[in-house]
């Protein structure tokens, strides 16, 4: 692809994410106007607007951009790691595993005390990396992996029997806890604050700049193990530190927005059509995918059935689960 088709590509999904942005700041039970909105950002507004929009609106425009590009960019390192189109955090038990470790922490304190701002995430990168760690150990025979197929069975099943362990907890749930849970699974980014934005924006930038930064040795591990270690790369370290890192960052994205799937999956692969598999450009046009498609995803679930609104997880539940059917047939035929 030609510079200038990609340049192209990556202004188009910038400004469609822009226009995204605002227009998901200005909706919700009041609605601002395009002028309304730009002058209480630009310090106008009552006392009361300033709050809806900044600390509230603007908190959750921003953490479904970030959540969006998180787990978009772990799945296209997934996806190269396993050489595998249909990995994703969600399909590899990265998303239960990180659930279910939230709710062990959940679980197990007491609901006077709360959660700290720093446990709900370090609960979940550990599930995650343990899932993560088992599907992978499942998935290789004799240091290597026996089969991309196998990768994505084992993730499922996986995925299902920590589904099940979620279930057994729910059931001891008291009902406050059990609306709190049952919500957080299905995915939703309401109720955060500017401290899960400060954490969550540290960790997207940093992991990702590091993918970026690696680009080259990402390149070289999505091509045949025998090429990449003849070319000088000790693949399975390397892979391992990949790995972890995109768990740390998909776990991150899941502890603050809940188990939101499919993202992963969806943009690596729309990506890859749009500007091929070199990471360099690869990786910027996924999170920027990521991005709009969680902020879209975000905003119909807040006006299709307004003034109610649906959890952003049933949404894009409801626009991956056929396009994960599509790739899978796909790469079948």
């Amino acid at each position: 692809m030609g510079n200038r088709r990609y340049l192209a590509t990556l202004l188009t999904l910038a400004a469609l994410l822009t226009g995204l942005f605002f227009l998901h700041l200005a909706t919700g039970f009041h609605y601002f106007t395009k002028a309304h909105l730009i002058g209480v950002l630009l310090g106008g507004g009552t006392p009361e607007e300033v709050l809806t929009v900044f600390d509230f609106r603007m908190v959750r425009s921003i953490l479904a951009v970030l959540i969006g590009m998180g787990l978009a960019v772990s799945g296209a390192v997934f996806q190269t790691i396993s050489k595998n189109e249909l990995a994703s955090p969600s399909l590899l038990g990265v998303n239960a595993g990180a659930a279910l470790g939230v709710m062990l922490l959940i679980y197990g304190t007491p609901q006077a005390t709360g959660l700290g701002i720093w446990e709900q995430p370090l609960a979940a990168v550990i599930g995650g990396g343990l899932a993560a760690g088992l599907v992978f150990f499942l998935s290789h025979q004799r240091g290597r992996m026996t089969s991309t197929y196998k990768l994505v069975l084992n993730g499922i099943a996986v995925t299902a029997g920590l589904h099940a362990l979620q279930i057994l907890l729910i059931v001891g749930l008291d009902p406050t806890r059990f609306q709190q849970i049952n919500t957080w699974l299905i995915g939703s980014i309401f109720g955060n604050s500017w401290t899960h934005v400060d954490i969550l924006f540290l960790v997207v930038l940093l992991i990702t700049f590091f993918f970026l930064a690696s680009h080259e040795t990402l390149d070289l591990l999505a091509l045949r193990e025998e090429n990449a270690l003849g070319l000088g790369i000790r693949v399975n370290r390397t892979r391992f530190l990949f790995l972890m890192a995109a768990v740390v960052l998909a776990s991150s994205c899941v502890a603050v927005g809940g188990s939101i799937g499919f993202i992963g999956l969806i943009c690596p692969h729309i990506a890859r059509r749009l500007v091929g598999v070199a990471h360099k450009r690869y990786l910027p046009v996924t999170a920027l995918l990521g991005g709009v498609l969680l902020v879209a995803a975000d905003y119909t679930a807040r006006v299709i059935i307004a003034p109610d609104e649906m959890l952003v997880g049933l949404i894009v539940s409801l626009i991956g689960a056929p396009y994960f059917l599509y790739i899978l047939v796909r790469s079948r035929g």
